[in-house]
């Protein structure tokens, strides 16, 4: 890799899990909770990992399932759903910008990962946004911003526009191809419903 390197990642965990029922991060497969798994993942190729939560209540529910080295969050603003979470993680990243991903995708896989990190050094300099996109729809929560998106995000936030895709159509994003970056497009398979759970 020649460009800049890509070292932050954040799971972002805020969501009330409303359509699953339950807690989404803490749920398993094959005997893990999905935030365990997707943290190691993470862990292997990142130096730092972040994890977002909508409070401290939330937060307490995880803080003794995650490394140690991992560290916990709460959104700034509460309520404020995923751009408030990605708002708090680049608020806290020591580096120029993160890989966000949700805490309902177990399957991301390591392809996915050092993936991202070589777009990101080809791609980075030149954009704020690295999104995945997969059949003409982009997965938002599944990409890379960079941490001088805070104020766009602050000011989108003012005007009461939280949807992430507000902030993507008005920055320059760079879309690329999901099934580059996984060809098995695991990485984005959200589980949000009880009968997902059936893998």
């Amino acid at each position: 890799m020649t460009g800049p390197e890509l070292e932050s990642a954040v799971i972002l965990c805020g969501g009330m899990g409303r359509r699953m029922g339950a807690e989404k991060g803490l749920l398993e497969i094959e005997g893990e909770p999905f935030i365990v798994r997707i943290s190691w993942g993470l862990m292997e190729h990142f130096q730092e990992v972040l994890a977002v939560f909508r409070d401290e209540d939330q937060m307490g529910m995880y803080a003794d399932i995650l490394d140690p080295s991992i560290r916990l969050l709460t959104d700034e603003v509460p309520g404020l759903g995923p751009l408030g979470g990605i708002l708090t993680g680049l608020e806290n990243i020591s580096t120029m910008a993160a890989l966000f991903v949700p805490c309902d995708s177990p399957l991301i896989t390591g392809e996915f990962l050092v993936n991202m990190k070589v777009v990101f050094s080809e791609m980075g300099s030149s954009c704020d946004v690295i999104v995945p996109e997969n059949g003409g729809r982009l997965e938002p929560l599944h990409a890379v911003y960079s941490r001088s998106l805070r104020g766009d995000i602050r000011l989108l936030l003012s005007r009461n526009k939280r949807r992430v895709g507000e902030l993507i159509e008005s920055v320059n994003s760079c879309p690329v191809p999901a099934i580059r970056l996984d060809p098995s497009l695991e990485s984005f398979r959200n589980f949000n419903r009880p009968e997902d759970l059936r893998i």
